[in-house]
């Protein structure tokens, strides 16, 4: 064998030294990242091309893979306990009594659900700013005037992008009168008082006796907490702004965020149900 034959036979070995190397490196880092042990936060929730970080809105959904098999889930403070198996693309977790939580991994990211919705987890915590109302300062009855939009709805300590609602809600002030369109209110008018720097009134339902309050209060960010108690049935708060400013700075990310059914006895549907029977 003449010197290139020899040096073609060597360049072939080297060749398939480096092609073994590569793919046992290949096969090394796609077993490192397949370890799945340790904790997931939920940082996406998808609903067609709508998206929502959980974290916006203060709930934190963590799961934790133990490296002895067991599984943590907490939902917004509900945690159940189980076991897990990963086959290296599939993870599937298993609680008594419960369905199989079946998820997707790919690209570091566990993914779970159905065509009507999915769960994106990762286990980098997700990252947002959580609001908090401002607190309320004494105005004058001419401080409300106009159209305020609301941007947030709280409900027992938590505050939602208020197009969870499905519509665009306003507040018109005229003198001490308070009229609510969008959602269920439908241009509703309420007579308020002044006092204390805030409008409010208290009313009741002649049929079931059930009292009902509306009280309007400006912040100290020039935002408007609009609280609605309907008693027993639960209570809220919208948070709003003047409707030009709302017009001129539109939150993109409010607008692609999925309806939100709320399964609770205390939900704003049922609450704006009782006001607009009751206070029109």
């Amino acid at each position: 064998m003449n010197g290139a034959g020899r040096l073609i036979n060597a360049m072939k070995k080297i060749f398939a030294m480096l092609l073994a190397l590569a793919m046992l490196l290949g096969a090394m880092a796609m077993a490192e990242a397949a370890d799945v042990t340790g904790t997931w936060y939920a940082v996406e929730m998808i609903q067609g091309d709508q998206s929502i970080n959980p974290a916006e809105m203060g709930i934190e959904i963590t799961m934790t893979l133990n490296e002895d098999g067991t599984a943590t889930m907490n939902g917004a403070g509900d945690p159940s306990e189980g076991t897990w198996t990963f086959d290296g693309e599939t993870l599937t977790i298993q609680e008594e009594g419960a369905d199989d939580t079946v998820m997707t991994y790919a690209d570091g990211n566990l993914t779970m659900g159905d065509d009507s919705m999915t769960m994106v987890f990762s286990q980098e915590a997700p990252e947002a700013e959580v609001f908090a109302p401002a607190a309320a300062v004494e105005a004058a009855v001419e401080d409300f005037a106009g159209t305020w939009k609301a941007e947030k709805i709280g409900l027992e300590g938590q505050y939602y992008p208020v197009s969870l609602l499905g519509a665009d809600i306003t507040a018109t002030f005229e003198d001490t009168t308070i009229t609510l369109d969008g959602f269920l209110f439908s241009n509703t008018s309420i007579p308020l008082e002044y006092a204390d720097g805030a409008l409010s009134v208290s009313a009741a339902d002649e049929d079931s006796g059930m009292a009902m309050a509306v009280q309007a209060t400006l912040l100290e960010d020039g935002m408007l907490e609009l609280n609605l108690d309907a008693g027993e049935t639960g209570a809220f708060a919208f948070y709003m702004v003047p409707a030009e400013a709302a017009e001129e700075a539109v939150n993109d990310a409010l607008h692609r965020l999925p309806p939100l059914s709320f399964a609770r006895t205390k939900n704003p549907l049922r609450i704006c149900t009782c006001f607009r029977r009751n206070l029109v």
